[in-house]
């Protein structure tokens, strides 16, 4: 393994520790008895598991597209990674088993494209970000449709995450996966947080950036070069 790759794994392994505990403080606030009735609190999170679990039901009567469905999710996450960092699109093609994406730009930037699918759920974003507008009667229904967007997005990681893909291993597996890991962790408390009367999911981004910087920063003032 490169040198380059052990300071990059060394990086992620730092921010992997920082973001889990801020993704523990989240969850402490939401269980813990000194921050109100944990079974009230996780009231917010009701209808988001019933579409959770609703979609491994429902994924039984839509079996024989769901691969298809799954890989275009996968290619169409690489599309949009690659066009939010200014990459050229050339080609996107999905099939039942295989997909692919032609791009081109900066190669420092390819690193994000290639693992995006693995961690990024682009459809609970994107419903994330317009709950935040609805009316609150229509929230019930909406949470439903995000538990399936995360039902989904799980589906997607257990069936397509693997050694054998060429997406992680153009680069060491233990990088790879500590990228992978990071990422997943990172967006679980962006989605916890997006559900609290004070948050929506840019304000939640935010948190857990600032509270992982804060985090960093901690620990950095016990080394012994400070």
């Amino acid at each position: 393994m490169k040198i380059k790759y052990y300071i990059y794994s060394f990086v992620l392994l730092c921010l992997l520790v920082t973001t889990g505990m801020v993704a523990y403080d989240v969850i402490d606030v939401v269980l813990s008895p000194k921050h109100g009735s944990w079974t009230r609190n996780l009231e917010m999170y009701k209808w988001t598991g019933i579409g959770f679990v609703a979609f491994f039901v429902l994924s039984i009567f839509f079996n024989r597209n769901l691969r298809w469905m799954a890989t275009f999710s996968h290619e169409l996450t690489h599309t949009i990674v690659s066009l939010l960092l200014f990459r050229k699109i050339h080609s996107f093609n999905a099939g039942t088993s295989s997909g692919e994406i032609y791009t081109s730009g900066n190669s420092h930037t390819m690193i994000f494209v290639e693992l995006a699918p693995y961690c990024l759920p682009i459809f609970t974003y994107l419903l994330l970000a317009i709950r935040m507008i609805l009316m609150s009667d229509m929230l019930m229904y909406f949470d439903i449709l995000i538990g399936l967007s995360i039902g989904f997005h799980t589906f997607c990681f257990w069936t397509q995450t693997g050694s054998y893909q060429t997406d992680t291993s153009n680069h060491p597996l233990v990088y790879s996966y500590l990228y992978i890991w990071t990422a997943r962790l990172f967006n679980f408390t962006v989605i916890l947080l997006s559900y609290w009367q004070s948050k929506n999911v840019f304000t939640a981004i935010w948190y857990v950036i600032t509270n992982i910087w804060q985090k960093f920063q901690y620990f950095c003032s016990y080394m012994p070069w400070t």
